[in-house]
């Protein structure tokens, strides 16, 4: 098991709620997907003049 994977089941066996928001680059989506999360809303924001994208997702 990989350390983000470790990392993430401790987490998410934490949360008391029902459902669980991350914000997450485009490199971090299929983890995230592959967990069982699903896009809520994809945003742009620009740092340092260069726009960059990320995804608003929910378990």
């Amino acid at each position: 098991m990989g350390i983000a994977s470790a990392i993430c089941n401790e987490l998410e066996d934490s949360v008391k709620e029902k459902s669980i928001t991350t914000h997450a680059s485009i490199t971090a989506k299929p983890f995230f997907q592959q967990r069982g999360y699903r896009v809520v809303k994809e945003q742009k924001v620009i740092r340092q003049g260069i726009v960059l994208t990320n995804y608003v997702m929910e378990k």
